[in-house]
């Protein structure tokens, strides 16, 4: 999704906990912040300092057999997480939201 908003002509942010992916992943030169979603003072500060106006969300964790052991951990994760994000996103006048997980 990177290089395609970057093949697109729009600029990209990248917020990342790498729990599951890798720094050396993401395109060069787009900025890379490593915290989690849920981290409402984060979000809100990438917001204004880059001035977001839209957000792509694949922050979701989706194997099943880790969410039986960690069901609480899922749903931190799943829903928590991403309802700060989202709380935090309306609060800071960014105009969109897409939760791609």
């Amino acid at each position: 999704m990177v290089h395609e908003r970057i093949d697109a002509g729009e600029r990209v942010i990248v917020l990342d906990n790498l729990s599951t992916g890798f720094d050396w992943a993401v395109a060069k030169d787009v900025p890379l912040t490593i915290g989690d979603t849920g981290d409402q003072n984060l979000v809100n500060q990438i917001i204004r300092q880059h001035k977001v106006d839209s957000i792509i969300h694949f922050a979701a964790s989706a194997i099943v057999p880790e969410s039986v052991k960690d069901p609480l951990g899922y749903y931190k994760n799943n829903t928590v997480n991403s309802r700060a994000l989202i709380e935090t996103n309306a609060l800071a006048g960014s105009r969109n939201c897409d939760d791609m997980a």
